[in-house]
């Protein structure tokens, strides 16, 4: 299988909110930071970090998203041609290894927090 594009971009308009203490892991009065848990209409168990929880109204707003860094190890996916991690919660450099990707034609990394230079197709 030869990976060629990867989207893994996500709306931040896909918050889901919870009433109080609603199912979730933890009171929104207790809360105190960190990661908590909330579970949704089916029983499905949504969980997030800080970055991604908001409160408002008494309620928690859990965004989903992809969190951390970007992984060294896109550089082994030399077919890729679109790489679209674009509107998620990750942080940190750039890593180098993205400029060994030859065949990389679009690559969307707005509205994360990261830091340096896209690195030079090498």
């Amino acid at each position: 299988v030869r990976l060629r594009e990867l989207k893994l971009s996500h709306s931040r308009q896909e918050v889901q909110c919870f009433k109080g203490a609603g199912g979730c892991d933890v009171d929104v009065i207790d809360y105190t930071g960190g990661s908590i848990c909330c579970y949704g209409d089916n029983d499905e168990k949504i969980c997030s970090t800080e970055t991604g929880i908001e409160i408002e109204n008494n309620n928690f707003c859990l965004t989903p998203g992809l969190r951390g860094t970007i992984p060294a190890g896109f550089a082994n996916t030399p077919y890729l041609q679109v790489l679209d991690l674009s509107n998620n919660f990750l942080t940190g450099d750039i890593p180098p290894e993205i400029g060994g990707l030859l065949r990389l034609q679009m690559l969307d990394l707005t509205n994360n927090t990261l830091t340096g230079s896209i690195p030079s197709v090498r």
